[in-house]
């Protein structure tokens, strides 16, 4: 169940990647009403998603071959639209991530939205014509979280739905935080193993092994693909994980 949620993650996290929009802005004041939130988070959603379609059945094999390209594209797109500092708390335990140095924090954050640019690149690398579609959104009643179900239409297995959960900002922009299948969510079954490393060798150590499994995953991207190019500065800024020694500036390839 834990290699499948991983996956479904990958996809999810792969579409999210691909929608400039999909958080919409919303002030939620008193007079306005749940259901009118969620209708235009569905009306937001539901035609973003059909975008995301498209473009993975027109531009994954570029992606692949060019790595560079792809995490300049992640870079852009996704750090404004999935709360990673939430979802880290959220894996590690909320004291325990209040207790840390803010430079550990901000390490530990950076090392998390390495994962997901990591689960991003195994999703492209398994997408099989996938069709994305929004089938319901609900919030609760303080406005402040909510669940967008999405279904994954697969040409070779049946139909899965799964949920984004969505965490509504102080600025009043939707973010997303973890998803959901079949009532498990990816928070609750990477916590006991991140929090065990964290107890065991320190938020040092845990940031090192995070690291390790994205360096050497990125190494064999990299390997395989069909460009070098020069890479941007934001790419440079992205791939130099800081707890393993690598030379200033290092891109991604």
């Amino acid at each position: 169940m834990y290699k499948f949620t991983k996956k479904i993650l990958r996809a999810v996290y792969l579409a999210v990647a691909l929608c400039t929009s999909c958080f919409v802005f919303a002030e939620a004041p008193p007079l306005v009403s749940k259901s009118t939130v969620e209708n235009s988070i569905s009306s937001q959603f539901a035609p973003l998603f059909d975008a995301i379609t498209e473009e993975l059945s027109q531009n994954q094999a570029r992606y692949i071959a060019n790595p560079s390209a792809y995490t300049e594209f992640i870079n852009l797109r996704v750090k404004s639209l999935w709360d990673v500092s939430s979802t880290t708390s959220a894996l590690v335990g909320k004291a325990a991530f209040v207790a840390l140095e803010p430079a550990q924090q901000t390490d530990l954050v950076e090392a998390i939205d390495r994962t997901l640019m990591r689960y991003a690149f195994e999703g492209l690398e398994n997408y099989t014509a996938q069709i994305f579609d929004v089938v319901d959104v609900a919030v609760n009643a303080e406005l402040t979280l909510g669940w967008v179900q999405v279904r994954m239409q697969s040409p070779v297995l049946m139909d899965l739905n799964l949920d984004l959960l969505i965490k509504r900002t102080e600025e009043g922009v939707w973010k997303g935080v973890d998803v959901r299948f079949k009532g498990i969510t990816y928070v609750s079954i990477k916590k006991h193993e991140y929090r065990r490393i964290m107890k065991k060798r320190g938020v040092a150590g845990l940031i090192e092994t995070l690291e390790q499994k994205n360096t050497e995953f990125f190494t064999e991207v990299c390997a395989k693909s069909s460009f070098q190019d020069e890479p941007s500065a934001q790419e440079k800024s992205f791939a130099q994980p800081k707890s393993l020694s690598q030379p200033k500036g290092k891109a991604l390839c």
